[in-house]
């Protein structure tokens, strides 16, 4: 029996590259630029990252040799010990046996000359009778060490972001550490971000450390041909064919959202009989079942309702929401109003909060949802829908 190929909480590993911007992006990397990638939650900067590992450890020629990449997931790095434990994840999850264990050698140096294993120090447990120890100085020769493993390494800092509630200066540690002139050449970083205004602020104000270090650049949407190709394979490949149009109304409905893109082809692959094609009604069928779906539903409604809850600045958030997705402009004079917002300068202070959030994406009368799934569900729960049909 076959299993769903379409796991949507995991990042795609293979069929959906996006060639011409991973070549690009490989060759800066190599060449010592460090680069800010850009792109939503759930748009595909970790599958991205799995094909850039791939293309930089292609020994090309003998001008152009092999990198290794290392991702350290930021997203529960609240502290500088939640930081070194992000580290020692990353590098026990590394695909490469020979770069753990170098990395290894070179950390048990350092836990030799700090005199305290760096599980404790990630775990936060107190030294006890010892002499006070500076997390930050453990932080950067840990990171230090990652440059002695080998010559040429990509250090990805997964939602950079992060760190900007981080306390302890990480940013200082990262570019002494990473960033000064004789790690040039061996070492470049890749820092990903979901909230670009965030990532923009840490990146290019000038009283921060890392101040204009960066190649920004936004991560490029997955084109729908390529991605209904995708589909078809993986469809065909585990005994439940779909049929080409199916598969294109797949990746519409879903805006090729790489997440929400998986989620529908998982429910139309569960829906789906063995040996029988799936076709755009069973498409169809599926995304209504998952918008109507209790947990989705519960999901959706939550965040609405706690935004209606909150202070009028919240509430206002959510009367956004629901005017972008209808359609209608939030520059117009009367549409804000219809959903109880006094005029198109509220909305645009509400969108441009949600957008700092990273729910909405835009600027001036030209914005969306950036999750197609929580869209389409707050055209089919607008308030005004009955109103507007009755009048």
């Amino acid at each position: 029996m076959s299993l769903n190929p379409f796991v949507w909480e995991y990042a795609i590993e293979d069929g959906v590259p996006r060639e011409r911007f991973l070549r690009e992006t490989a060759l800066q990397l190599t060449s010592g630029t460090h680069i800010a990638l850009f792109g939503p939650r759930g748009t595909g900067k970790t599958s991205f990252t799995l094909e850039l590992r791939r293309e930089l450890e292609r020994d090309h020629e003998a001008d152009a040799p092999a990198w290794q990449l290392l991702r350290i997931d930021l997203r529960r790095a609240i502290s500088l010990p939640a930081f070194i434990g992000a580290i020692r994840t990353a590098l026990s999850r590394h695909p490469d046996r020979r770069l753990r264990r170098r990395t290894g050698d070179a950390w048990k140096r350092l836990e030799k000359t700090i005199g305290i294993n760096l599980g404790v120090v990630a775990a936060g447990v107190r030294t006890g009778g010892r002499q006070a120890l500076n997390e930050a100085e453990v932080l950067h020769d840990q990171l230090r060490a990652l440059t002695e493993a080998t010559d040429r390494l990509v250090v990805v800092f997964d939602e950079f972001q992060r760190l900007n509630s981080c306390p302890g200066e990480p940013l200082s540690i990262i570019r002494s550490a990473l960033m000064e002139p004789e790690a040039r050449g061996g070492v470049s970083l890749l820092l990903t971000g979901s909230l670009r205004e965030k990532l923009e602020l840490m990146l290019h104000t000038d009283t921060e450390p890392i101040w204009d270090q960066t190649h920004d650049v936004a991560l490029p949407p997955i084109e729908a041909e390529p991605f209904a190709a995708f589909l078809e394979h993986a469809f065909e490949a585990t005994g439940k064919p779909i049929d080409q149009r199916a598969a294109d109304l797949l990746v519409e409905l879903t805006d090729a959202h790489p997440k929400r893109t998986q989620h529908l082809a998982w429910q139309a692959w569960e829906d789906a009989k063995t040996g029988r094609e799936v076709d755009r009604d069973a498409v169809q069928a599926a995304f209504d079942k998952l918008l109507s779906s209790h947990s989705h539903s519960t999901d959706f409604g939550g965040i609405v309702d706690g935004l209606l809850a909150g202070e009028a600045s919240d509430g206002n958030g959510a009367k956004a929401l629901f005017l972008v997705a209808s359609g209608a402009s939030p520059g117009s004079r009367t549409a804000p109003r219809r959903y109880g917002l006094s005029g198109p300068d509220t909305a645009k202070r509400a969108l441009e909060r949600l957008r700092a959030r990273g729910v909405v994406e835009g600027s001036g009368s030209a914005w969306r949802i950036v999750d197609p799934l929580f869209a389409e569900w707050l055209r089919r729960n607008d308030p005004l829908s009955e109103s507007l049909a009755e009048g």
